[in-house]
């Protein structure tokens, strides 16, 4: 049974038509003792299996094929058995032939197999975090700069920077990418990518956030929302703004990038809905700001340089019209 079994996936290898199971099938069988039996009830079938036509090895692998043939047409030379001397003298050409192809489909099916056999190389990752209430830099392999704001997990692969330049991000980070025009590189965050080939730019992708906000200083970025099937081209002093919701896309061009004042401990807020304000501030300053009220639909639009959370709350009570208290360790917005 074993033995109709490897004549058939010999067969296969010879005309290319293994499948990767099968593959890995012959290697079992070679690795066994049971592969040094006689050749005769593999070669027969095989020779007759043949494609007269088929190509020759390349150049490179001849003569270790061709060692590899005369070791095996020893063993076959110095069989002990009167008949089995006979059937080889009468089929020396034939033996010659299919030793060569048999050695020839071997040696590649080894050389396939011993990349599939290889343990794979396990990839494992890295996870980099930022705490809320902190910022945080960090240099990765390829020589990127990379800034994380409040309460963001950047995940790095371990092989990072050797064939390709793929991260993940949940939250905000300014990335000053180093140029490498062979390995583009790529932000992961749920359905959105990011890719770049070297650029500056602020990424900001909270699963809580309503919004996803990309605000490009320099070079080039393309967006790419796979649920949505929206590629977008974003270029320097431009702001992207994509709601998670409904889809709705904006981009505007800006004048300055305050977008960014986060690095140095500012807010900023250009007509930001007052729901997504208070995600931004209790991350920031690791407290809980609570909204109670029925609508609550203000648009904030304001910059708070390094203020306190109290000065940030007061402001926006004076904008708003909102009242605010201390209930615990929290603070309540409510309306009057």
């Amino acid at each position: 049974m074993q033995e109709t079994i490897i004549i058939s996936l010999l067969r296969k290898y010879v005309k290319d038509q293994c499948s990767e199971q099968e593959l890995r099938t012959l290697l079992q069988w070679l690795k066994s003792s049971d592969h040094h039996i006689g050749f005769d009830w593999v070669v027969q079938p095989l020779w007759d299996a043949i494609d007269k036509d088929m190509p020759r090895p390349d150049e490179e692998g001849e003569n270790e094929l061709r060692q590899e043939v005369s070791s095996l047409l020893s063993e076959i030379r110095q069989q002990k058995t009167s008949d089995s001397k006979v059937r080889s003298k009468n089929r020396l050409n034939g033996f010659y032939r299919v030793a060569a192809i048999l050695i020839l489909a071997l040696s590649v099916t080894l050389g396939a197999l011993k990349v599939l056999d290889r343990p794979q190389s396990v990839v494992t990752y890295v996870e980099k975090m930022s705490a809320k209430g902190e910022t945080k830099s960090l240099l990765l392999a390829d020589g990127t700069k990379v800034i994380l704001n409040s309460d963001t997990k950047l995940i790095i692969p371990s092989n990072f920077n050797k064939e390709e330049r793929i991260i993940e991000l949940e939250g905000e980070g300014f990335f000053d990418v180093t140029p490498d025009p062979d390995k583009p590189f790529i932000i992961k965050s749920g359905e959105t990518r990011v890719k770049v080939l070297g650029t500056s730019f602020d990424f900001k992708s909270y699963k809580e956030d309503e919004f996803i906000k990309l605000t490009v200083s320099t070079g080039k970025v393309r967006v790419n929302m796979i649920d949505q099937d929206l590629q977008l081209a974003v270029s320097p002093n431009e702001h992207l703004s994509i709601n998670k919701i409904d889809g709705n896309v904006r981009k505007e061009s800006i004048e300055e990038n305050n977008y960014i004042k986060w690095i140095h401990g500012s807010l900023y807020f250009n007509k930001e809905p007052i729901r997504e304000v208070l995600k931004t501030i209790n991350r920031t300053y690791n407290r809980k700001v609570i909204l109670q009220c029925k609508n609550c639909d203000y648009r904030i639009t304001g910059t708070h340089d390094n203020k306190s959370i109290e000065a940030v709350i007061e402001a926006i009570c004076f904008t708003t019209g909102l009242r605010s208290k201390r209930e615990g360790g929290n603070i309540v917005l409510y309306e009057k």
